[in-house]
């Protein structure tokens, strides 16, 4: 993917216009016009992409915007992300805040930190809570939401303003095996649901069967 003679290089501050390339690289602050096609994203501080990226291997380090999607086999993120489009892929792990305005699809999505995203459908999920996130829609096979233990803030989170609360809010969760800690949602539905502590769910709807933290409170459970 991406013609191998050609690079964006970006050192220091500067811009480039987008393209068809082997390697798109910021390190410092950059900005790139345009839809990108590349084999490795590369950024490292402070990134602008006004446009999609469709990549191999992408790895976002400090406070980047993505206008558009992005498509990547490989996303690894340390930092401070939004993505104005769907993101897609095969494996995703994140780290620090991130907002993605479409939907997220992968395979493997493991998260610490805070997410807001509008739907996330992943085969294995993991999500570890550190501070307030706001997930519409979850759908996988393994879901697992927790709380980071201890204090413990990664430092993106440390000086940002607002809720510190570990907890994830969402609409509908649906997976074959799901575990929840601090979260608040209006349907779970599963074949084996394990509740755990601080947790408000609305309806419950589970298969095999289904386990309550003590501490959590549910409207109403069926089996179907």
């Amino acid at each position: 993917m991406g013609d191998k003679q050609r690079k964006i290089l970006i050192t220091g501050i500067g811009r480039s216009g987008g393209g068809d390339v082997h390697l798109a690289k910021i390190e410092g602050v950059g900005k790139i016009e345009g839809d990108v096609r590349c084999y490795e994203l590369s950024i490292n501080g402070k990134g602008d992409v006004q446009g999609h990226v469709r990549a191999v291997t992408a790895s976002i380090n400090g406070m980047s915007s993505i206008r558009g999607g992005l498509h990547a086999d490989k996303l690894n993120i340390e930092g401070k992300v939004s993505f104005g489009g769907s993101v897609t892929g095969e494996q995703m792990r994140m780290n620090g805040m991130v907002t993605v305005k479409g939907s997220c699809e992968t395979e493997i999505f493991e998260a610490n930190g805070r997410m807001d995203i509008d739907s996330l459908n992943a085969s294995q999920i993991k999500l570890t809570l550190q501070g307030s996130s706001h997930i519409n829609e979850i759908g996988g096979e393994s879901i697992h939401v927790g709380k980071q233990p201890g204090k413990g803030f990664a430092k993106w989170l440390q000086s940002v303003p607002g809720p510190f609360a570990n907890k994830l809010s969402a609409e509908v969760i649906e997976g074959d095996d799901v575990y929840l800690e601090y979260t608040t949602a209006d349907i779970v539905r599963g074949g084996i649901v394990r509740i755990g502590p601080g947790c408000t769910i609305g309806s419950v709807e589970y298969k095999q069967s289904l386990d309550v933290h003590s501490s959590s409170k549910i409207i109403k459970h069926v089996q179907r």
